[in-house]
């Protein structure tokens, strides 16, 4: 581990790549309740996609350490934030026997070997998310009456919808979604969705100990967009028809109690330790953490969240879901959609999105504008009180004026065989603080 760091400041880098999958055909709006068919870019030899992608990774993070002073300031924490689904295999999800190791438990060990701790000091990794399905044999699944005919349904109706406009166009959307959602209930597989965190600092728990340098935290919303309806080049993949993500028990509230539960709240630092939440996509619509907050028995009084990160792939900033104590920041790296236009890529852009008052910046694809990515940025004025939302005397968290920060655009390289793994080119990093770090608390 590094140095015992007091953090005073942070900063943030967004890894704003595009991580959906390739030739995509939209099905209603896929940054709705939509839904996309298309392929996934991946090798089909697990070990060979993982190494590639952390190739690309390594660009990344590289292109970010050459970016920031030579000499890391132990008072700033450097929060590096890649987005949802950036690790998937040939189906969607990577998948494994129960005789092979988990493919996160290899991705984490190989994030590791390539950023040890004692060359990134300070830096806390958010390193995007892995998808995988524990299947002893993936093509009796395939071959199933249940998979074939979910698949046969939601494929004839997708098509459809293609074919048409008007009010009917609406009732097959509404046809497709709802079956989803019942096939949600009865799935084929069952996939995990977990981002993968590394981080150069003293890493624990709120009121558990397991002092470690990785860990994961895990996603229990599945959308209507989280997997294919179809594959368009007629590969077999793991289609959004087939899958739920695992039950997660929150009742007891989201501090992490072990590095590989489940759980989203923990601490970095051995002084004056940050408090750290990681909220995968569309959890943060749910309002995952906010639910928490009468939850979670804080040690102190006035302690909170001061870290509130959502990696996504199809997910912004929404005010009644941000749970960041009141000077806390909220931080989300997108890998689907830009706010703007293909002229206001690549500048970092401030104002009011949603009701949050925010810095963000977009990422558009030379070679195809239809794969973009974001990155946003917001400081929380008030705190967000109770959890229910609704109840009385509830209040959402309410924003300060727009963040004074600097915002730095860094291109990152693509690798010799980028195109083989992401389907929108190389991305781009947009730093937030990059010359002057941001407040971590009033």
């Amino acid at each position: 581990m590094s140095q015992p760091s007091g953090y005073q400041k942070v900063r943030f880098v967004g890894y704003a790549i595009p991580t959906t999958p390739a030739d995509m055909i939209g099905v209603g709006d896929p940054n709705g309740t939509g839904a996309v068919a298309g392929t996934y870019r991946a090798n089909p030899d697990t070990s060979i996609d993982i190494a590639a992608r952390l190739r690309q990774l390594k660009e990344a993070v590289d292109a970010a350490v050459s970016a920031l002073p030579a000499e890391p300031d132990p008072s700033v924490l450097t929060v590096f934030v890649a987005p949802e689904f950036y690790w998937h295999g040939k189906m969607g999800p990577y998948v494994f026997t129960r005789d092979e190791e988990d493919p996160a438990d290899t991705i984490l060990a190989g994030l590791k070997a390539a950023f040890p701790t004692r060359a990134y000091p300070h830096f806390l990794f958010v390193f995007g998310s892995v998808i995988t399905a524990r299947v002893d044999d993936i093509d009796a699944v395939f071959a199933s009456s249940s998979t074939k005919a979910r698949n046969d349904v939601v494929t004839a109706l997708g098509q459809s919808w293609r074919t048409t406009s008007g009010p009917l166009s609406l009732v097959i959307l509404d046809m497709i979604v709802d079956f989803i959602k019942n096939c949600h209930a009865y799935p084929n597989v069952e996939v995990r969705n977990r981002a993968l965190i590394l981080s150069g600092d003293d890493v624990n728990g709120v009121l558990d100990d397991f002092d470690t340098d990785a860990l994961t935290t895990e996603k229990y919303f599945d959308s209507n967009e989280d997997f294919l309806l179809w594959d368009v080049t007629n590969s077999p993949v793991i289609t959004e028809q087939m899958t739920a993500y695992p039950v997660l028990d929150l009742s007891g509230g989201d501090f992490k109690a072990d590095a590989h539960d489940s759980k989203a709240i923990f601490r970095v630092g051995a002084t004056s330790p940050v408090n750290v939440a990681v909220e995968i996509c569309l959890d943060h619509t749910d309002r995952r953490l906010r639910k928490s907050i009468d939850l979670n028995p804080w040690p102190e009084r006035a302690d909170g969240i001061d870290l509130h990160i959502v990696p996504s792939c199809g997910m912004q900033l929404h005010p009644p879901a941000v749970a960041a104590r009141a000077g806390g920041w909220a931080f989300n790296c997108d890998g689907q959609y830009a706010f703007g236009d293909t002229l206001g890529a690549g500048v970092a852009q401030s104002g009011e999105l949603g009701g949050v008052a925010c810095v963000h910046a977009d990422y558009v694809s030379a070679a195809d504008p239809v794969y973009s990515a974001h990155s946003q940025l917001a400081r929380v004025g008030s705190a967000a009180r109770l959890s229910d939302e609704m109840a009385p005397g509830a209040r959402n968290a309410v924003f300060e004026a727009i963040p004074d920060v600097d915002v730095r655009i860094v291109p990152v390289a693509g690798t010799a065989d980028l195109d083989g793994y992401f389907s929108g080119g190389p991305g781009a990093l947009h730093i937030y603080g990059s010359v002057n770090p941001l407040p971590l608390r009033r």
